[in-house]
């Protein structure tokens, strides 16, 4: 499908960026000791639930997994989460099966079955059940979307809603038909959502952004929030830390991270954008500036023009290759029209890479113009243009980058997080 089909799609979203400044002026004393010198606190025992996927480290693009290895480091936490079979997952997919005109495909919307929803709901009763029987849950934990009503006081971990959601498009309807439900599926699990808000004792939001809008679109008491940035993946584990290189002028290698699995994914994360561009830079300003893009690879090229020159395609690679591709380039571009939070962006700042990000969603509370990047409104690519340049140029943001990625990656941390998590927990079970 051609980039022009999703033209206008997208709409400003309502709730406006919350201006934090820069993140690390207010949030250093939050990074926790080096890990040899974490105690275990005494704490709540925590029930971790995870809707885990086939392969669980990839579950909520390794979000899911890195919080709960966390807080087991943390904190006295059990996984009652919900893993289903291949023959279940099979029988729920076929079930479901159904054609979207927007995909152009058969999808599978099984995962927001009501059926499903059941399922999930008896296995993680079962599963607190069963590890009750070991030592009482004190506390139960739920990332991303689930929502499932427990038997002691619950947390939700999540850094959107659906009400988030819907306010991206011009109406709720084209929401549901990107995501291949229907409309009355979809406001059933909206308003399934917020039952469990009402019933939560506490929602812990990914970004001061989306507690705004849980507020302001949700009516959720602002006293029975939380606001906790996540950690990231790429590079933490895998590759041991290092010095940030230096990245001296003429600096030419753009990149570009996303999952893509659909042309809607890489225009919802700006691609297009990132591909326009470039093709301005090589006209106006270097011939020689690149752009590599990770997610997608030849055979999955979704504009209608052909792969224009400078743009290499790396397809999909695993966290480490991820982690090399921030050292060896030069500036990261990704202005995303929808973005709930941004792991990506964290991820090029802990190797010292500045960002190019759009002034909406959380991105503003992990990007501060003029030390780690630059913010571009709107969907003007010749902004976007100058807004490269003027970052490629900028020795001063490179140097601050350098100096800055240790604690960006010592913040922006699953221990870190984890320890945030079980201090909000333990202080109020």
């Amino acid at each position: 499908m051609s980039r022009t089909s999703w033209d206008g799609i997208f709409v400003e979203h309502p709730v406006r960026p919350v201006p934090v400044g820069d993140p690390l002026s207010s949030l250093v004393a939050s990074i926790p000791q080096p890990e040899n010198e974490i105690l275990r606190p005494v704490g709540p025992r925590i029930g971790y639930a995870s809707f885990w996927e086939k392969v669980p480290e990839r579950t909520w693009s390794g979000s899911a997994w890195n919080l709960r290895e966390g807080l087991r480091r943390m904190s006295d936490t059990v996984d009652i989460g919900v893993e289903f079979s291949t023959v279940v997952r099979n029988a729920l997919k076929i079930a479901h099966a159904r054609y979207s005109r927007d995909r152009g495909r058969l999808t599978t919307p099984w995962c927001y079955s009501g059926v499903t929803d059941a399922f999930i709901d008896r296995a993680l009763r079962r599963g607190f059940r069963e590890k009750s029987q070991e030592r009482a849950i004190d506390a139960v934990l739920q990332v991303e979307f689930l929502a499932s009503i427990m038997p002691v006081p619950f947390y939700s971990y999540a850094d959107c809603s659906w009400d988030s959601l819907f306010a991206t498009v011009a109406r709720p309807e084209m929401y549901a038909d990107l995501m291949s439900l229907s409309p009355s599926s979809m406001m059933r699990r909206r308003d399934r959502q917020l039952g469990m808000y009402e019933r939560a004792a506490g929602i812990i939001a990914m970004s001061h952004w989306f507690a705004r809008s849980l507020v302001e679109q949700s009516g959720i008491s602002p006293h029975k929030i939380h606001v906790v940035h996540p950690g990231f993946s790429a590079g933490r584990t895998i590759l041991e830390p290092r010095p940030v290189r230096d990245k001296p002028a003429p600096r030419r290698r753009l990149l570009f991270v996303g999952r893509q699995h659909t042309p809607y994914a890489f225009y919802r994360k700006g691609g297009d954008l990132a591909v326009a561009a470039l093709s301005v830079l090589r006209r106006e300003y270097d011939s020689q500036i690149t752009l590599t893009i990770v997610g997608i690879d030849d055979s999955e090229w979704p504009l209608q023009s052909p792969v224009p020159d400078g743009v290499n395609l790396l397809g999909v690679l695993p966290p480490g290759q991820v982690a090399r591709l921030y050292d060896e380039h030069d500036l990261f571009v990704m202005p995303s029209r929808q973005e709930s939070f941004g792991i990506v962006f964290t991820e090029a700042l802990s190797r010292g890479l500045p960002c190019v990000a759009r002034n909406v969603y959380a991105m503003p509370e992990i990007i501060t113009p003029g030390v780690s990047g630059a913010l571009v409104d709107g969907d003007d690519v010749d902004q976007l243009a100058k807004a490269i340049v003027t970052v490629l140029e900028d020795d001063n943001i490179y140097r601050q980058c350098a100096i800055r990625a240790p604690q960006i990656a010592a913040y922006f941390s699953w221990d870190r997080t984890a320890r945030d998590i079980a201090g909000i927990i333990g202080r109020e079970v």
